[in-house]
């Protein structure tokens, strides 16, 4: 049996209790709670002081000198509701007055004369049918003539009218003179046509009462005054035939004087609906005032357009409580970070959590210092634009340390977040949302190229390319000239190509510090084999020294494949069965013709092999090995079969020895590894690296054009297994990984083959490696 190990004793309670995965989903989830909201109430205190509404100068304070300068805390569109209101009355005023003209006046009067005489003489027929006295015709005569004109006639004038000896001339000569009297236009106050002309007159036509058409009076010489007309209609008098009787002559023209009437009036309904319309039309006067504009300096006198902007601004931002709005605001926020919370198996770890809320704080703290300070330097620089200046915070620093450190999902989510914070901290400006989000996300897919100090400077450059399109596209989406785009353009392109790369290099130490995770530096030191661990490795197991080895190279050309970190791949396998420290000679590769399993029953045997992983995650904490070094060490058999010592269960079960009755009865699960199955690229390729290196060295005869095929059926035996699910590698990767380790070990096996065979390894648990479950 293999030697107990006194170092060890068994856990408390409370070590237990805290070991419970119940109690970790507790307090990560408390944790959690606590950095959200402590992320939110703290980011809220950045975003609330630029939001309040200061206090302005009342109407009193008209023509005094400003106390202060007073800037705009944010953008404001402030409606001048006099300026409106005159403008609306000038374009009121300025609409032209809407005349009708009855064009069927004259034939429509024509008609009126044709209907009343031939009433008359109906009238008249009517009562002599009836045998009336001579004075009764005449009377009915007279009366349906005077009810058909309707006009204040004398009965005088109607019996003239009336009077049926003088034939039809009286009808036609009156229809005559008022055919010609109605003709064209008659307006009855000429002196109001004349002022009004001032302005244009548009003349509706009326047909019916039917509008037919409307147009400018082109010669008021063509429009004629109604008195005119009527003294035109009593000169007419001494044109009528002599013969006739005067009160005839008389008749006809009073009767064409009273029936004269205006052809063209003045329509006050239409004139005052078209002037509502055209004051609704005039767009109501908006002063706009960007974020940091100066509205008035410190003793500038107070003038009516100031007063009109502070008391906009006061209705738009009543000051509210600061605390209301500091609880809004920390609402806003940590709805921002509930939403893009990851789901369960993308969580972060404690120190994850709280490395991302120190970032997001850090971003939004950024970002409104930005602002700020862009506020300051407008007026040094009033051609610019306050937010210009914020496109040179490196806002998206914090996405690209955490991508380079994180997993993508977790990058992606802080980046949606700290993206949407900093825009909002930057002053509402849609230019610096915008950049601050898109620039962000952008940062997130560039991080792992940041591992390098080339790979960094490259992310920056995209970064500042990034931001001078954005800037391009943000001109031409508000439609300013594009040659005002060329400051704002620079300063994005500084920002990103200088000041994110720099702000980056000074995050990535600090945050790989506080994360516990591995720097490139700490990578090196660990794969120096004269490492002290190593050093124990090659005394204690030459022959785990020397696959462990072999494996660096591997894993190392596969990482470079796939786009892994391959100085932490090789670092991993260096490591990765460093627990076989504890009992070297229980493995195949440390044996020497003695196999100690021999004595030992196949559990127990198994119990031994899998316990080379807890002892090197002891050991692995004893030297301060970096977490994604001690998680290779934990992941690099996953959940696979000690298969060797399972089988040989199986065989003495079935002949009856041992403690189990039947083949069917052994437990799998005392043969099986506990994992996890590997979960990052450099574990999975470990894994992988393992089982071929152990397969290629159990095999005596193995050839360089054997090693290929060799490779691909251990990669097939663990995707069949399901021991790659959860690795972030495709099948295409792993067939390029793959190709690159057959690469590597047939130049070690290529050599060899000119080498004396050496004798193979005891079987037995060397296999444990190989053998499928």
């Amino acid at each position: 049996m293999a030697p107990a190990d006194p170092s060890r004793s068994p856990p408390g309670l409370l070590a237990r209790l805290a070991a419970s995965h119940a109690w970790r989903r507790l307090g990560g989830w408390l944790l959690g709670a606590a950095l959200t909201a402590a992320a939110a109430l703290c980011g809220a205190w950045l975003l609330v002081p630029r939001t309040l509404a200061p206090r302005f100068p009342g109407d009193e304070a008209l023509g005094t000198a400003a106390p202060v300068t007073i800037r705009a805390t944010r953008d404001y569109e402030v409606p001048d509701v006099e300026a409106t209101a005159r403008l609306r009355e000038e374009a009121a005023a300025a609409q032209p007055p809407v005349y009708d003209y009855d064009e069927g006046a004259a034939a429509e009067a024509v008609e009126r004369v044709r209907a009343a005489f031939q009433a008359s003489r109906q009238a008249a027929e009517d009562a002599r049918r009836e045998r009336r006295r001579a004075t009764a015709v005449q009377a009915a005569a007279r009366a349906a003539l005077g009810d058909r004109l309707g006009i204040p006639l004398r009965d005088e004038e109607l019996a003239a009218l009336a009077d049926h000896r003088a034939g039809d001339g009286p009808e036609q000569r009156l229809a005559a003179l008022l055919a010609h009297a109605l003709t064209g236009m008659v307006v009855e106050d000429r002196e109001r046509l004349v002022a009004d002309a001032e302005r244009g007159i548009v003349v509706q036509t009326l047909r019916d009462g039917v509008p037919r058409g409307e147009g400018l009076v082109p010669d008021l010489a063509l429009v004629r005054d109604l008195r005119t007309v009527r003294d035109e209609l009593r000169r007419e008098e001494a044109t009528l035939p002599s013969a006739w009787p005067a009160a005839l002559r008389q008749a006809v023209v009073r009767a064409a004087v009273l029936l004269q009437r205006p052809t063209l009036a003045f329509d006050l309904a239409e004139t005052s609906r078209r002037q509502r319309e055209a004051a609704q039309r005039v767009r109501p006067v908006i002063l706009q005032v960007r974020r940091g504009e100066r509205i008035i300096g410190a003793g500038e006198r107070i003038e009516r357009r100031h007063l009109v902007l502070f008391r906009g601004i006061q209705a738009q931002a009543r000051a509210p409580d600061a605390a209301t709005v500091r609880l809004g605001a920390a609402a806003l926020l940590a709805l921002l970070v509930l939403m893009a919370w990851p789901r369960a198996g993308a969580r972060p770890t404690r120190r994850q959590a709280a490395l991302l809320a120190v970032l997001f704080l850090g971003t939004v703290a950024l970002a409104a210092g930005a602002a700020a300070a862009g506020d300051l330097l407008h007026d040094r620089f009033p051609r610019l634009p306050p937010e210009a200046f914020s496109l040179l915070a490196p806002v998206a620093a914090g996405a690209l340390a955490v991508r380079a450190l994180l997993p993508a999902e977790l990058a992606l989510r802080f980046a949606l977040v700290s993206g949407l914070a900093a825009g909002l901290s930057g002053g509402h400006s849609l230019l610096f949302g915008l950049q601050a989000l898109l620039t962000a996300v952008a940062a997130a897919g560039l991080g792992p190229r940041a591992r390098s100090r080339l790979g960094l400077l490259e992310s920056g450059a995209a970064l500042g390319l990034l931001g001078v399109l954005l800037v391009l596209a943000a001109q031409l989406f508000l439609g300013r000239p594009m040659a005002e785009a060329v400051a704002p353009a620079a300063l994005a392109l500084a920002g990103g190509a200088v000041l994110v790369p720099a702000a980056a290099a000074l995050l990535l130490p600090l945050s790989e510090r506080a994360l516990g995770a591995v720097t490139e530096g700490r990578l090196r030191a660990l794969a120096n084999l004269n490492h002290p661990a190593l050093k124990d490795l090659i005394v204690q197991s030459p022959g785990t020294y020397h696959h462990s080895v072999v494996m660096g190279a591997m894993v190392e050309a596969a990482a470079r494949e796939v786009g892994g970190n391959p100085l932490l791949a090789r670092v991993c396998a260096y490591y990765h069965d460093v627990g076989k420290i504890r009992n070297p000679l229980y493995f195949g590769e440390n044996q020497r013709g003695e196999n100690r399993h021999d004595d030992l029953a196949p559990s127990m045997s198994a119990l031994i092999v899998k316990r080379h992983v807890a002892d090197g995650l002891e050991l692995a904490r004893r030297w301060r090995l970096p977490e994604p070094v001690a998680a290779a060490v934990a992941q690099h058999h996953g959940t696979r079969a000690v298969s060797y010592f399972w089988a040989k269960a199986r065989k003495e079960a079935e002949e009856g020895k041992g403690p189990w009755e039947g083949a069917a009865a052994v437990d799998e699960s005392l043969f099986r590894y506990p994992g996890p199955r590997p979960r990052t690229v450099e574990a999975a390729l470990v894994m992988l690296a393992d089982v071929v290196e152990a397969s290629a060295r159990a095999q005596a005869d193995l050839t360089p054009d054997r090693v290929e095929p060799l490779v691909q059926r251990r990669t097939d035996e663990l995707l069949a297994e399901g021991q790659l699910d959860e690795a972030p590698l495709t099948l295409r990767q792993l067939r390029a990984a793959g190709a690159a380790m057959a690469r590597t070990l047939r130049g070690v096996y290529a050599a060899r083959a000119a080498e004396p065979a050496a004798p193979p390894p005891a079987e037995g648990p060397g296999l444990h490696l190989v053998a499928k479950s």
